[in-house]
């Protein structure tokens, strides 16, 4: 079994779902969170998280995989600090939003790249994500993808489908979540308990996940069916929703979103410290 010593560059929201993941990893013999502000001590950080980070780059030439996981607009400038401290590191693996393995390559020419974008389920083990190898040895994807299937669902692909991929699935739980929102909003107004609402809501999309998974042979159509009533309940929603174009809307909103996530490795440059 391969044993990785891990530097995570950025301390954000998916830096947090990732270490929070990785403390007990058996795939990882050592944990760093490379930070460059304290602003990470009020996004709820554990206390055992908080001890993997440091502000000292000298951990990223000990690193056999280096996570960057900034912001798409500060990769450039981290991308250069990488490859100042350690030009010949084994592994960088990108979680940055849009930022292409060309772009990595140029800052990095020495070193085996890897592309993928998981989403903050990844905290519990649940993220799914596309990912993307280049000049990466047996070895080194082994070790990869050791680590990503602790995450979640992992499917290798080819990188021209990551940027729709994050947007379908890296921003999905949000897509979820706004809809989760609704339904509990909705039911305090019905007089429900907010606290009884949520975890309502939190079952019934869980076991809806669970019967589509357990019925993967039956279209998503023919499971709809199946809650469906002529002149019911469920009927009348969905006709609420038809009317109000809810698949175009939800179309549109997905396009943009992948349009952004193109845009985003265009973005100009933040040079500075990682």
């Amino acid at each position: 079994m391969a044993i990785a010593r891990v530097v995570i560059v950025g301390s954000g929201n998916l830096s947090h779902a990732l270490v929070s993941r990785w403390l007990n990893s058996p795939h990882i013999a050592q944990l760093t969170v490379l930070a460059r502000s304290d602003r990470y001590r009020v996004k709820g950080w554990s206390a055992a998280a908080m001890e993997r980070v440091t502000y000292d780059d000298v951990c990223l030439s000990e690193a056999s995989i280096v996570v960057l996981s900034v912001k798409p607009k500060d990769a450039p400038a981290a991308l250069d600090h990488i490859a100042r401290v350690a030009p010949n590191l084994p592994v960088l693996l990108s979680v940055a939003a849009g930022i292409s393995i060309a772009t990595i390559r140029s800052i990095l020419p020495h070193s085996g790249i890897v592309r993928t974008m998981p989403n903050i389920c990844s905290q519990v083990g649940r993220s799914v994500t596309g990912v993307a190898f280049d000049s990466v040895l047996p070895s080194q994807r082994a070790m990869v993808l050791d680590l990503l299937h602790e995450l979640g669902e992992t499917t290798e692909t080819p990188e021209s489908l990551l940027d729709p991929m994050t947007a379908l699935f890296g921003s999905g739980p949000a897509y979820v979540l706004v809809f989760l929102r609704s339904i509990v909003d909705t039911a305090i107004k019905f007089g429900l308990d907010k606290d009884i609402a949520r975890q309502l809501a939190l079952q019934m999309v869980l076991g809806t996940s669970e019967l589509a998974l357990a019925q993967s042979q039956d279209s998503l159509d023919h499971i709809v069916s199946r809650v469906v009533s002529p002149g019911g309940t469920t009927e009348a929603m969905l006709k609420v929703l038809e009317s109000q174009g809810w698949q175009d809307i939800m179309e549109s909103a997905l396009y943009a979103a992948g349009e952004r996530a193109s845009q985003l490795g265009s973005l100009e440059p933040a040079r500075g410290r990682a």
